[in-house]
């Protein structure tokens, strides 16, 4: 089992450097520093994944919306072209 030692600064590299699993297993241990560390390391994956996914969302809505743009004047341009 991986453990966390040294000052906070040193512990925050070291579970930059763990899994997931490793770190599951160290922030659900007890309250000490280093199960704190592990969390903390743990909250700090979370957001970062859940960045990317909103930065994907957004990229996807962006598309949806400029997608329905042009179903709805695809066929207008021709209606309006063909007019006297």
């Amino acid at each position: 089992m991986a453990t966390l030692t040294g000052t906070s600064k040193q512990m925050e590299d070291q579970a930059r450097e763990l899994t997931d699993s490793e770190l599951a297993e160290i922030a659900y241990m007890n309250d000490s520093p280093q199960a704190l560390k592990a969390r903390g390391e743990i909250a700090r994956r979370a957001k970062r994944d859940s960045d990317r996914m909103l930065c994907w969302a957004k990229i996807a809505g962006v598309f949806s919306i400029i997608a329905v743009v042009l179903a709805v004047l695809i066929p207008i341009i021709p209606w309006m072209t063909s007019r006297p």
